[in-house]
């Protein structure tokens, strides 16, 4: 049984900048205390492996990340997105049953994802210069980043407002990787080493989230079958798949990214460019964390409230996400240079035009957040796919050919046009879809995505 306190929920208050602001304050206190000692871990990294050895790093952590990403429902979203009615009408019985949903497709999602990962870096050793002895080493320890996976956690928190609780276990990951950074620093700096590092903060981030949820909406397994919660929730399998997709489009060929500059020109230029990435990331994370406090606020005003405060409430989101790309865009041009000798050295600098390129793209996708959580909240989410496949043709055919032609740099030049495109493209699919609202019968009243 739930605890008391969940079986009658408190009254939610239609989605409000008020709440994204405050859940984004609460993220952000967890994300500053991590940027700070990022930057420590980070230069510990840098200078103790060099940029050859950062870039072997880069490869090998790249390979796990990029199949936890390619595997990833993004359960979260589906919490949030039908779990929202079920928590508003007190229905605790349908809501654990999509908890166990979500926990479902996790489950398969890391056993797909280990295979993936597994397969990609035995393929890839060779290519990359690695000993069988270091590509299985690679394997075990990318393995654990792939199995500690905790979207099912964070969606419960994050639909009961419980951003707090998710900070703290947030914060688990660069508290971990820094006091092992420094251990490994003056024990013996080494790319395995540091590898095992990182697969340890993602395990205990995991049991961390975990945790935090249960002790909100504790964990149950009621008998249902598969057939009846897809049922219970029209729509969720598509859904589902559509999440996958536009993650593994979206974020995935950013960790592709890294992965094919070593292919194509070599691993120290993999770690250049993965340092640029590291860096333009610290403000990419602003936009992902504003999207996700973003994500819930809208679904509450649109399942709650009605269209004129769902579109209010798009519009001061909108402005505020413009303004906060502008800040990101000033912030990168003044400090971009300096941060990169000051954490990493001089052998590092050459990274500067890649960060130039990197940041402006994380600029424009932090002006966009607003975009695609209000399409998927509209019941759109297939329409943000269709706009993120194409963009990621656009990058992967861009990356195929620009850095022969231009370097590295070419890497972060192909990000950059992918980020405009997409900004574009989800604008211009977002005025059309509210245009229609109000031309036809209004917004979607679904739980389940409707694309026409």
């Amino acid at each position: 049984m739930a605890r008391q306190s969940m079986s009658t929920p408190a009254p939610l208050r239609h989605g409000s900048l008020r709440a994204i602001l405050l859940n984004t304050g609460w993220m952000l206190g967890g994300k500053g205390f991590g940027a700070v000692l990022s930057l420590v871990y980070l230069a510990i990294v840098t200078r103790s492996l060099g940029l050859d050895g950062f870039g072997q790093f880069a490869l090998a952590l790249g390979a796990g990340q990029a199949a936890a990403t390619f595997v990833s429902f993004q359960s979260w979203q589906i919490i949030v997105r039908y779990g929202m009615p079920y928590m508003h009408d007190g229905r605790n019985d349908a809501l654990a049953r999509l908890v166990r949903f979500a926990i479902t497709l996790d489950v398969a999602a890391v056993i797909v994802g280990v295979l993936l990962m597994m397969a990609g870096t035995l393929l890839l050793a060779g290519h990359f210069g690695w000993t069988r002895e270091f590509a299985w080493q690679a394997i075990g320890t990318s393995a654990v980043i792939v199995l500690s996976t905790h979207w099912t956690p964070t969606g419960v928190l994050r639909l009961h407002d419980r951003f707090a609780d998710a900070t703290f276990a947030e914060a688990v990951t660069p508290s971990t990787r820094c006091i092992g950074a420094i251990i490994v620093w003056l024990t013996g700096p080494s790319v395995i080493a540091y590898l095992a590092v990182w697969a340890v903060a993602e395990a205990l981030t995991a049991m961390a989230y975990w945790y935090a949820a249960h002790r909100v909406q504790p964990f149950r397994w009621p008998r249902a079958t598969m057939r009846q919660i897809v049922a219970e929730n029209p729509g969720i399998v598509r859904y589902a798949m559509t999440t996958n997709l536009t993650s593994m489009l979206g974020l995935g060929s950013k960790e592709v990214a890294v992965l094919i500059i070593g292919l194509v020109i070599t691993p120290a230029a993999a770690g250049s460019y993965r340092f640029a990435q590291q860096l333009a990331q610290g403000l990419a994370k602003l936009s992902q964390l504003l999207g996700r406090a973003i994500f819930p606020e809208l679904v509450r005003s649109h399942t709650t409230a009605g269209t004129e405060a769902f579109d209010a409430l798009l519009r001061r989101t909108l402005r505020m996400t413009a303004i906060g790309g502008g800040i990101v865009f000033i912030l990168l041009i003044t400090i971009g240079k300096p941060a990169i000798g000051l954490i990493a050295g001089r052998e590092f600098l050459a990274a500067y035009p890649i960060l130039l390129a990197l940041g402006t793209a994380a600029a424009v996708d932090f002006a966009a957040v607003g975009f695609e959580p209000a399409l998927v909240a509209m019941g759109r989410a297939g329409l943000a796919l269709r706009v993120r496949i194409i963009s990621t043709v656009i990058l992967v055919a861009l990356l195929a050919v620009l850095p022969h032609y231009f370097g590295v740099i070419g890497a972060g030049i192909a990000v950059l046009c992918a980020s405009i495109i997409t900004f574009v493209l989800m604008w211009r699919t977002l005025i059309g879809q509210r245009r229609r609202s109000e031309t036809n019968a209004g917004p979607v009243e679904s739980p389940a995505p409707q694309d026409r």
